[in-house]
């Protein structure tokens, strides 16, 4: 009790210090030294964790609210920062409260320091709250060629994630995608080109940072050359330092110039950088120690040559790429020596009536502080590290401004500010503009909805059709369709004889279909075979993922690319969650706006096998920049 007491002074001692003294940053290390002078081992690793309340046994059920059992968690060890997913997120009165609450049951901790309320909302194809604006992603915001628009929209995401109570968010993804079979980056990264990469994560780093929202740039040294992912496998990469400057570290030098404060590191092999291994508990195999756990790529490359000294994260260390290989206090061990600051996830965390996982913590908690007890961890490792947590939470406010407002002002403020209408029609102006149009040769866009041509959409599968049906909602309100004569399918699972596809392709103007593989589907094809039999017929290729499969579908008469394979639940008034890529490209086609976007990666040709899968060749089909505009 005397401890938490001490404490507490120093938090309040180190507030009027930064109020009256204007934060001065030597006044500021004395007060963290002191805190630090006054933290016992266990404390130290503790703040040096960002933990995750994630699901039970069965993976069927998620922690959305606190209870005491979690709350005396949060006070027993006063953890660094807590991530929440997806599956913690149900509302924004939710989530309030469920921050607020961790946030109280820290700063009830016998340390007192509040967390890092972490996230993974990237924009696009990864968000972890979905009720508010989403952003278009990455790479459509690369194809906007405008890096105002990345850090506007950054902007958008920060205040509303803020408004939440999160401080901390996992990105911008700093990878550069020049790996087309790479199957976990893609468009979350801007580019294949590292220069063009380097342009887009300052910017976006920028709109967050106007939120006091901190950064993590990921994964280091680069997740975009890999043809395996990390969740689930172990990768290994051949590329040497002097093909890592060339290419990978470029973005994440460009970031650290421009002040991130945090990196998260990747969970691959560079056998020709890190020469040290370990045997694997999975299959007993020799394996290298992959960047995370590795001194020669965290202190040697990025800290030493690089400069770097913000703090270093890991990705999860839940992940199959560490879990399944390395013994969990081993892994820790192994990436605090290297330089590693936080481990994030170090022990899943979850409690209900059948699943307990909390003395998980204790034992891991307890091999860790023997490890430094033993001389196996530096006490200095920490130290460092801890100051390093200490400052980020001082200069963005965490350690002052943490719940200063009540929770009924704290909601008034998201009611204002979460998916707002301003938000949700910026968010829709800046997704137009990232819309590509590489293909138009018989001039077939835009669409006459008025035409009283008949029109077939094929849907890739019955998740993409509300946002279709909102798409046409939204166009026959502005007058630019008579949604009469549009036929909707899901041909996921059908084949091409099925009779009502048949029926509809016979009778069709117009074909547009969704795509996102580049693997050829033989019903696509094939659809786009049937309606050029019919006279004057003509069919879209429109890309929701990567545009590679624009090689793959060269019949098609005109191919639009939207950067973004998820639909959305909006409602006929524009109401719920809002990924918006597809919605904005159905109108696109029907001429709401004009393409204006240019390709941010190379499009390979392709062979074809057999079966449709498709085998990327070094020849480019369409070239990075490409991309029409007027429609021509």
């Amino acid at each position: 009790m005397k401890n938490r007491w001490i404490a507490i002074l120093l938090v309040l001692i180190m507030t009027f210090s930064l109020c009256s003294c204007g934060g001065h940053e030597k006044g500021t290390d004395e007060q963290i030294n002191k805190m630090i002078e006054g933290m016992t081992t266990e404390q130290k690793l503790a703040q040096m964790m960002v933990v995750a309340f994630r699901s039970d046994s069965h993976n069927t059920k998620t922690a959305t609210e606190i209870s005491p059992a979690y709350e005396e968690l949060l006070k027993k060890y006063g953890f660094g920062g807590i991530i929440m997913f997806g599956g913690n997120i149900e509302d924004a009165e939710q989530t309030v409260k469920m921050i607020r609450d961790c946030q109280t049951a820290a700063m009830a901790s016998e340390q007192g320091v509040p967390l890092l309320v972490c996230a993974d909302q990237e924009g696009g194809l990864v968000n972890r709250v979905s009720f508010g604006v989403t952003g278009s992603g990455s790479m459509a915001l690369a194809a906007t060629g405008d890096t105002k628009l990345a850090e506007e929209c950054a902007d958008m995401l920060g205040q509303e994630i803020a408004a939440l109570g999160f401080n901390m968010n996992f990105a911008p993804v700093s990878d550069v995608n020049n790996n087309p079979n790479n199957p976990v980056i893609g468009i979350r990264a801007f580019s294949d080109d590292p220069e063009t990469v380097a342009k887009y994560v300052p910017a976006f780093l920028n709109g967050l940072s106007k939120n006091k929202i901190s950064s993590a740039l990921k994964h280091f040294p680069g997740h975009g050359n890999v043809g395996e992912d990390s969740h689930t496998g172990l990768p290994s990469s051949e590329l040497t330092i002097d093909e890592l400057k060339e290419c990978e570290l470029v973005p994440f030098q460009a970031g650290i110039d421009a002040g991130a404060d945090m990196i998260m590191t990747a969970h691959i092999q560079y056998p020709n950088i890190e020469k040290e291994t370990y045997k694997s508990r999975k299959d007993g195999k020799t394996v290298n120690l992959p960047a995370t756990l590795s001194h020669a790529i965290i202190n040697g490359l990025l800290r030493e040559t690089m400069g770097y000294d913000g703090i270093v994260i890991t990705d999860a260390m839940d992940m199959d790429a560490i879990a399944e290989h390395f013994n969990p206090i081993d892994a820790a061990v192994m990436s605090i020596n290297a330089g590693v600051d936080i481990l994030l996830c170090p022990v899943d965390l979850y409690q209900d009536d059948e699943t307990d996982t909390f003395p998980k913590m204790e034992k891991y908690m307890k091999r860790l502080v023997k490890k430094v007890e033993s001389g196996d961890i530096k006490e200095e490792e920490l130290d460092d590290s801890v100051a390093r947590i200490l400052k980020l939470k001082y200069e963005k406010g965490i350690m002052k401004d943490t719940l200063a407002d009540s929770e009924e002002d704290q909601l008034d403020r998201v009611k204002e500010v979460v998916g707002s209408e301003k938000h949700l029609t910026r968010d829709w102006e800046i997704t137009q503009k990232s819309m590509t149009l590489l293909k138009n040769s018989t001039g077939m866009l835009p669409l006459d909805g008025n035409s009283g041509k008949h029109t077939v959409i094929l849907a890739t599968n019955e998740y993409r059709m509300p946002t279709v049906e909102y798409a046409l909602e939204r166009l026959e309100k502005e007058g630019l369709l008579d949604a009469s004569t549009v036929t909707t399918i899901n041909y996921d699972g059908m084949q091409f004889n099925d009779d009502g596809l048949q029926k509809a392709l016979k009778d069709a103007d117009q074909l547009i279909i969704l795509s996102q593989s580049a693997d050829r589907n033989d019903l696509v094809d094939r659809a786009i075979w049937r309606v050029h039999q019919n006279e004057g017929g003509k069919a879209l290729l429109l890309s929701l993922n990567l545009p590679y499969d624009a090689a793959t579908y060269k019949d098609a008469d005109a191919i639009l690319c939207a950067y973004h394979p998820y639909g959305s639940a909006h409602d006929a008034d524009g109401n719920g969650p809002f990924n918006m890529n597809l919605a904005v490209a159905l109108c696109t086609v029907y001429g709401q706006s004009v393409p204006q976007g240019k390709l941010p990666v190379n499009v390979p040709k392709v062979d074809i096998a057999e079966d449709g899968t498709a085998t990327f060749l070094d020849e480019v089909l369409y070239e990075r920049g490409s991309g029409l505009k007027n429609w021509k």
